[in-house]
Protein backbone atom coordinates (compact mmCIF):
# COMPACT_ATOMS: atom_id res chain seq x y z
CA UNK A 1 0.00 0.00 0.00
CA UNK A 2 1.46 3.32 -1.06
CA UNK A 3 0.47 6.67 0.30
CA UNK A 4 1.42 10.16 -0.78
CA UNK A 5 3.97 12.40 0.86
CA UNK A 6 1.29 14.70 2.24
CA UNK A 7 -0.61 11.83 3.83
CA UNK A 8 2.59 10.40 5.31
CA UNK A 9 3.50 13.83 6.70
CA UNK A 10 0.01 14.20 8.19
CA UNK A 11 0.22 10.78 9.83
CA UNK A 12 3.71 11.59 11.10
CA UNK A 13 2.47 14.86 12.61
CA UNK A 14 -0.42 13.06 14.34
CA UNK A 15 2.00 10.48 15.73
CA UNK A 16 4.29 13.29 16.94
CA UNK A 17 1.33 14.90 18.70
CA UNK A 18 0.54 11.62 20.49
CA UNK A 19 4.21 11.22 21.41
CA UNK A 20 4.24 14.70 22.93
CA UNK A 21 1.16 13.79 24.96
CA UNK A 22 2.96 10.64 26.16
CA UNK A 23 5.97 12.78 27.14
CA UNK A 24 3.66 15.08 29.12
CA UNK A 25 2.19 12.08 30.94
CA UNK A 26 5.71 10.83 31.68
CA UNK A 27 6.66 14.22 33.09
CA UNK A 28 3.60 14.12 35.37
CA UNK A 29 4.50 10.62 36.53
CA UNK A 30 8.08 11.72 37.19
CA UNK A 31 6.92 14.75 39.19
CA UNK A 32 4.55 12.61 41.26
CA UNK A 33 7.28 10.04 41.82
CA UNK A 34 9.64 12.80 42.98
CA UNK A 35 6.99 14.10 45.39
CA UNK A 36 6.52 10.58 46.78
CA UNK A 37 10.30 10.27 47.23
CA UNK A 38 10.42 13.59 49.08
CA UNK A 39 7.56 12.57 51.36
CA UNK A 40 9.21 9.21 52.03
CA UNK A 41 12.45 10.94 52.96
CA UNK A 42 10.54 13.19 55.34
CA UNK A 43 8.75 10.17 56.86
CA UNK A 44 12.04 8.37 57.27
CA UNK A 45 13.59 11.34 59.11
CA UNK A 46 10.59 11.57 61.43
CA UNK A 47 10.71 7.83 62.10
CA UNK A 48 14.38 8.07 63.02
CA UNK A 49 13.59 10.96 65.37
CA UNK A 50 10.80 8.94 67.00
CA UNK A 51 13.07 5.91 67.38
CA UNK A 52 15.78 8.06 68.96
CA UNK A 53 13.29 9.52 71.43
CA UNK A 54 11.89 6.11 72.34
CA UNK A 55 15.39 4.74 72.85
CA UNK A 56 15.96 7.48 75.44
CA UNK A 57 13.07 6.23 77.62
CA UNK A 58 14.66 3.01 78.88
CA UNK A 59 17.68 4.74 80.50
CA UNK A 60 15.30 7.20 82.16
CA UNK A 61 13.19 4.37 83.55
CA UNK A 62 16.35 2.59 84.72
CA UNK A 63 17.51 5.78 86.43
CA UNK A 64 14.12 6.15 88.12
CA UNK A 65 14.27 2.58 89.40
CA UNK A 66 17.82 3.07 90.64
CA UNK A 67 17.01 6.35 92.41
CA UNK A 68 13.61 5.56 93.90
CA UNK A 69 13.69 1.79 94.06
CA UNK A 70 16.77 1.39 96.27
CA UNK A 71 15.23 2.66 99.47
CA UNK A 72 11.60 1.95 98.66
CA UNK A 73 9.51 -0.57 100.58
CA UNK A 74 8.96 -3.93 98.86
CA UNK A 75 5.43 -3.11 97.67
CA UNK A 76 6.64 0.17 96.07
CA UNK A 77 9.57 -1.65 94.44
CA UNK A 78 7.17 -4.23 93.03
CA UNK A 79 4.90 -1.52 91.69
CA UNK A 80 7.82 0.41 90.16
CA UNK A 81 9.16 -2.76 88.54
CA UNK A 82 5.73 -3.53 87.13
CA UNK A 83 5.25 -0.02 85.74
CA UNK A 84 8.80 0.00 84.37
CA UNK A 85 8.24 -3.33 82.62
CA UNK A 86 4.97 -2.00 81.18
CA UNK A 87 6.66 1.15 79.88
CA UNK A 88 9.66 -0.65 78.40
CA UNK A 89 7.38 -3.28 76.86
CA UNK A 90 5.33 -0.57 75.16
CA UNK A 91 8.50 1.18 74.01
CA UNK A 92 9.87 -2.07 72.58
CA UNK A 93 6.60 -2.78 70.74
CA UNK A 94 6.53 0.74 69.35
CA UNK A 95 10.17 0.46 68.23
CA UNK A 96 9.31 -2.78 66.44
CA UNK A 97 6.37 -1.07 64.74
CA UNK A 98 8.56 1.85 63.69
CA UNK A 99 11.16 -0.55 62.30
CA UNK A 100 8.43 -2.20 60.21
CA UNK A 101 7.31 1.20 58.93
CA UNK A 102 10.94 1.97 58.02
CA UNK A 103 11.04 -1.25 55.99
CA UNK A 104 7.76 -0.28 54.31
CA UNK A 105 9.18 3.14 53.44
CA UNK A 106 12.19 1.46 51.83
CA UNK A 107 9.88 -0.86 49.88
CA UNK A 108 7.84 2.08 48.57
CA UNK A 109 11.08 3.87 47.69
CA UNK A 110 12.12 0.84 45.62
CA UNK A 111 8.75 0.93 43.86
CA UNK A 112 9.15 4.60 42.94
CA UNK A 113 12.57 3.74 41.53
CA UNK A 114 10.88 0.97 39.54
CA UNK A 115 8.33 3.48 38.21
CA UNK A 116 11.20 5.72 37.15
CA UNK A 117 12.68 2.77 35.26
CA UNK A 118 9.37 2.16 33.51
CA UNK A 119 9.10 5.79 32.42
CA UNK A 120 12.69 5.60 31.15
CA UNK A 121 11.71 2.57 29.05
CA UNK A 122 8.68 4.41 27.69
CA UNK A 123 10.95 7.32 26.86
CA UNK A 124 13.22 5.02 24.84
CA UNK A 125 10.24 3.68 22.91
CA UNK A 126 8.99 7.22 22.27
CA UNK A 127 12.42 8.08 20.89
CA UNK A 128 12.29 5.02 18.60
CA UNK A 129 8.89 6.05 17.27
CA UNK A 130 10.13 9.63 16.87
CA UNK A 131 13.00 8.39 14.73
CA UNK A 132 10.62 6.33 12.61
CA UNK A 133 8.26 9.25 12.02
CA UNK A 134 11.22 11.44 11.13
CA UNK A 135 12.02 9.00 8.34
CA UNK A 136 8.44 9.20 7.06
CA UNK A 137 8.40 12.97 7.08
Amino acid sequence: MFIGKGTAREIGNKIDKVLNEIKDIQANIDRSSDKIDNELNSCSRELINAQTTLNEIRPLVDMLLAQVGQEAPPHVKAMLDSVAMGITGKVDNTLNNLAEVQRNVKDVDKLTDEIDGFTDNVSKKVTEIDELTDKIQ
